[in-house]
């Protein structure tokens, strides 16, 4: 199953540590990164410049998502049901964090291997 969650919220992370940040916390291993999540830099510049809001980068990082669609739909046909994941990024629980808008491609795409966001074990 595939779930999400913060670096810092331990509790919430099931199986394998997958990164979907551009960067990572020094003191946080993880055991890989999958790049086909993660937000490209100038729609973060963006964002926390204020030149985008919210709407505006979630357009964005769906649109990048649909150029990726073939990488990401292999990846979800690879996936076994059986093997934990989560998939990481910075913002905790409750706040805006793209981990969400990647999640919801496993859950309209492959949903027995939709586990949750921010599930507690």
């Amino acid at each position: 199953m595939i779930y999400t969650a913060s670096y810092f919220e331990t509790q919430n992370i099931h199986g394998s540590r997958i990164s979907i940040s551009r960067s990572e916390p020094q003191k946080i291993a993880v055991d890989d990164k999958l790049a086909i999540f993660v937000p490209e830099q100038s729609i973060l510049s963006d964002y926390k410049r204020g030149s985008i809001d919210t709407e505006g980068y979630i357009n964005r990082y769906r649109e990048q998502m649909r150029r990726s669609l073939p990488q990401i739909r292999a990846w979800l046909d690879s996936l076994d049901p059986s093997v934990d994941m989560t998939l990481l990024c910075w913002e905790k629980a409750g706040q805006f964090c793209h981990r969400n808008l990647a999640i919801a491609f496993v859950e309209r795409y492959r949903p027995d291997c939709f586990g949750g966001r921010d599930i507690a074990r």
